[in-house]
């Protein structure tokens, strides 16, 4: 499958590449990057740690959608 948008982060393969770690005969590393390069339709965006910023306020959950919960109780027999 093809994106249309594929973000590369360097620190997730840096550490990808400090734990050693192998998948499918490949440095798990190079697998990565190979996967969202070839995945990559229109463009490719390559983070780096000093483009990273930190958030400027405390992360919150206030943005999510809090879908309302339907739940109800009933007494069963079971015993």
């Amino acid at each position: 499958s093809q994106w249309e948008d594929v973000q590369v982060f360097a620190p997730d393969l840096y550490a990808a590449s400090r734990a050693g770690r192998i998948e499918a005969g490949l440095p798990l590393w190079k697998r990565l990057a190979y996967v969202a390069i070839t995945r990559a339709e229109k463009r490719l965006f390559w983070v780096v740690r000093n483009r990273l910023a930190r958030p400027e306020a405390p992360l919150t959950t206030a943005d999510l959608p809090q879908p309302t919960a339907h739940l109800s109780l009933s007494a069963t027999d079971d015993l």
